[in-house]
């Protein structure tokens, strides 16, 4: 076969040839489902109304009675009070009073013996101050303090330990000293241990003018 007898198509032929095939692809194929294919509408089914639709009601106008009547009270008539013969509140002369006890005095008798009964027992510990100190209450918290740490080993009420100390301005105590001995070392040690065990006591008073109070302590073995 000869080449020179095989010419190639020219240009401009095959673009046109193209415009035209993609022409009737993108206009005719649209066109063509649109006369062909149908869509078939939606139908809605049937419903049944199984209850019948309620129908309003219509208030029946009711005639209203006539309210009865309110009766007025009418005032009661009071009854007179009767006259009730006064009793005369004057005693006969024929009555004699008998005079009363006095329930009074066998309650004091019995609070005079509970007080003599007290009075004669005897205190465990016993704090005065040397001079004129009238804070009574700072005297009871010492006395209180000495007799928790006051514990004899035996019980003798008839003999009795006095020491002596000063409280400082601080509570503190200076170094106790026997004053009046009991006659036994063992309760004079015990006194005096006594009296370190319950330092230190309460600062003083505030209204106290000295900066220390020197204490006179009497102890009396008084516990079992």
């Amino acid at each position: 076969m000869n080449r020179d007898t095989c010419k190639p198509a020219p240009f401009g032929a095959i673009l046109v040839f193209s415009l035209i095939f993609h022409l009737l692809l993108i206009v005719g194929i649209p066109i063509t489902m649109k006369l062909v294919w149908k869509p078939k509408k939606f139908e809605r089914p049937k419903t049944f109304q199984l209850v019948s639709p309620l129908k309003p009601v219509r208030a029946k106008n009711v005639p209203v009675k006539d309210a009865p009547k309110q009766r007025i009270p009418q005032k009661e008539s009071i009854p007179e009070p009767r006259q009730v013969p006064t009793q005369s509140n004057t005693p006969s002369k024929d009555a004699n009073p008998q005079p009363k006890k006095d329930a009074a005095k066998p309650v004091e008798e019995n609070l005079d013996e509970l007080a003599s009964l007290l009075d004669e027992l005897p205190v465990p510990a016993q704090v005065s101050a040397v001079g004129n100190f009238k804070y009574h209450w700072y005297l009871n918290s010492v006395q209180q303090k000495l007799e928790r740490n006051w514990n004899p080993p035996t019980e003798n009420k008839g003999i009795k330990v006095v020491v002596s100390f000063t409280i400082h301005s601080d509570g503190t105590i200076s170094e106790p000293s026997i004053s009046s001995s009991s006659g036994n070392s063992t309760i004079d040690n015990l006194a005096v241990r006594a009296v370190k065990l319950s330092a230190p006591f309460g600062k003083l008073p505030p209204g106290f003018a000295g900066d220390k109070l020197d204490l006179s302590c009497t102890l009396i073995p008084t516990r079992k």
